[in-house]
């Protein structure tokens, strides 16, 4: 069988709400089978792009915002395989933390996004469908409950 690498790089969006941070979730439309599953906005670059240049090019697509902070550091990565079409794809996805204004209006690419919504750190955890994606979440839930004080 073919083997594929493929990356990705996403931004983990993140708000002040009254007492607690929350996070953005996308309701993605999958390029593969007919379903929808709760995860993070990410994409594949563009030639020339930066890892953060495409982060948040994919945010600003999928949901029409952009950060007033990114955090350089650190960085979250997923990784994964799966088959597709006879070829199995190696993928890594690197998320950056980006915090978002309160006010912030959010519009979806209706072609990649079903819908979307703001979530507590823990109902984030608890809606994400995937558990490789929980696992990285959990990680970044961490640093901005330890670090990133309200």
């Amino acid at each position: 069988m073919q083997t594929k690498t493929d990356l990705s790089y996403g931004i983990i969006p993140i708000r002040r709400a009254e007492r607690e941070w929350e996070v953005l979730l996308i309701h993605q439309y999958s390029r593969i089978g007919n379903n929808t599953y709760w995860v993070l906005p990410k994409g594949h670059p563009e030639v020339n792009e930066t890892p953060q240049q495409t982060a948040l090019r994919e945010l600003k697509e999928e949901t029409g915002l952009v950060p007033e902070t990114v955090i350089e550091g650190p960085t979250f990565e997923l990784q994964y395989s799966f088959e597709y079409e006879g070829v199995r794809i190696n993928k890594t996805v690197v998320f950056f933390i980006g915090i978002i204004a309160t006010d912030s209006e959010i519009t979806l690419d209706p072609d990649e996004v079903k819908e979307a919504g703001w979530y507590s750190l823990d109902e984030a955890l608890k809606r994400i469908d995937y558990q490789d994606t929980k696992t990285v979440f959990l990680s970044a839930k961490q640093y901005i409950e330890e670090k990133m004080m309200m």
